[in-house]
């Protein structure tokens, strides 16, 4: 029984996280990283940029911008598209997300779809932290270190990001989480690459009392959170251009947290937690309106992953695309090529500093292509699957000079 118990678990294992491919990868090399030729631009032309390009160093890239709006990041913990209703692109009878619905359609969401929709998942950025990692970089997460990146010293320390870009920008850079800054490293991977500031459970703690229905297992409640934040956007926003990240927690798994504001009219627990921050985050939208800010100021909604709950997402069709949601508020640039996109969280890096009204020479930054330009993502050029193969094969590039590991 012993024996076939662990051969049973090691095929689990093998199929849950195909660990043989894994391997198998790993003993190949990539050459998507290798250096390309310089492009020569005609003169008297806007250069758009270079399709064939899949790596582009950001060290590499002009960055330019006047008048550039500050930033409001917002990763939202869980979000998908699924639990939106079939009307507008999700699997629901019933939308739970009636107010994030509308600042999509009010604004600028990017789909894989005619419907509202948003970034495929992909190798080293379906969980959270490395969620965040290719947004801020550009770049997928090496799976094998998944979340130790606290044991390591630096958080890759060759990387130019979004927050190093800010800095240079003179940006004031705070980051806003309900949970431990240590986990996984998201100190790490913020304060070495341009934050000035992160408020954490712990320091938050310091400065403020909480009664123990504001705090959950994570750390602190969502609606809490955002109570907090508008005062320190508050502050901020004295300081000169700002850059205020922040992440929620209330829908992580298994169950999601519910709240006091959280109603119970949906058919699970889970639709509840959703509906509850479709508000809360409608009402901090509401709030960043009526401030004299606003109007120069950013704001990205972004789902961090997928739901790993999965237990309400077994009703989710075979032929369905989960997808992550997003919005852009008050971008300083529009395009018509918004739907039946094919992306992913990295090309949020340029993308984001293109809505703040940033020229990016080429439209690329590491793996990341604008969404704005007229380019396109290298897996809408390439194909996921290829691009997905080579980004799970070694490189020496990126051990040497990005990841530079202990």
């Amino acid at each position: 029984m012993i024996v076939i118990t662990l051969i049973l678990s090691l095929l689990y294992t093998n199929n849950r996280y195909n660990v043989t491919a894994y391997f198998n990868y790993q003993s190949q090399k990539t050459t998507i990283y290798n250096k390309k030729k310089k492009v020569h631009k005609k003169k008297n032309t806007e250069y758009i940029g270079d399709s064939t390009i899949i790596y582009q160093n950001p060290k590499d890239v002009k960055i330019s911008g006047d008048n550039t709006n500050n930033l409001i990041y917002i990763y939202l913990e869980s979000f998908e598209n699924t639990f939106l209703d079939t009307e507008n692109g999700g699997i629901k009878n019933v939308n739970c997300l009636p107010e994030l619905t509308e600042l999509a359609k009010q604004n600028t969401n990017f789909s894989n779809t005619d419907q509202l929709g948003g970034a495929l998942p992909f190798t080293g950025t379906t969980w959270t932290i490395a969620s965040m990692t290719s947004q801020f970089t550009g770049l997928p997460l090496k799976v094998e270190v998944a979340n130790d990146m606290d044991q390591q010293n630096r958080f890759m320390p060759g990387a130019k990001t979004i927050g190093d870009i800010l800095n240079e920008n003179g940006y004031i850079q705070e980051l806003m989480i309900g949970s431990q800054k240590e986990f996984a490293g998201t100190d790490k991977l913020f304060l070495q690459h341009g934050f000035d500031k992160i408020c954490d459970i712990n320091s938050l703690k310091q400065e403020y009392s909480f009664k123990s229905n504001e705090l959950n297992q994570w750390g602190l409640d969502d609606y809490k959170l955002f109570e907090l934040a508008k005062n320190e956007i508050t502050q901020l926003a004295q300081t000169g251009k700002f850059n205020f990240t922040m992440a929620t927690i209330d829908c992580h798994m298994p169950n999601g947290f519910l709240c006091k504001y959280c109603p119970d009219t949906y058919e699970n627990r889970y639709e509840n937690v959703y509906a509850c921050q479709s508000k809360l985050i409608n009402s901090f939208i509401d709030w960043c309106k009526s401030q004299s800010w606003y109007e120069n100021t950013t704001i990205v909604l972004v789902g961090d992953h997928p739901t790993m709950a999965q237990q309400y997402v077994n009703d989710v069709p075979s032929d369905y695309q989960r997808t992550t949601y997003n919005c852009f508020i008050n971008s300083k640039v529009t395009t018509d090529q918004i739907k039946n996109r094919q992306f992913t969280h990295m090309d949020m890096y340029p993308t984001t500093l293109a809505a703040m009204g940033f020229n990016i020479e080429g439209n690329k930054l590491a793996l990341g292509t604008n969404l704005f330009s007229e380019l396109p993502t290298i897996i809408e050029k390439y194909g996921q699957d290829y691009i997905n193969e080579e980004v799970q094969k070694s490189s020496e590039y990126l051990d040497k000079n990005i990841y530079q590991f202990n």
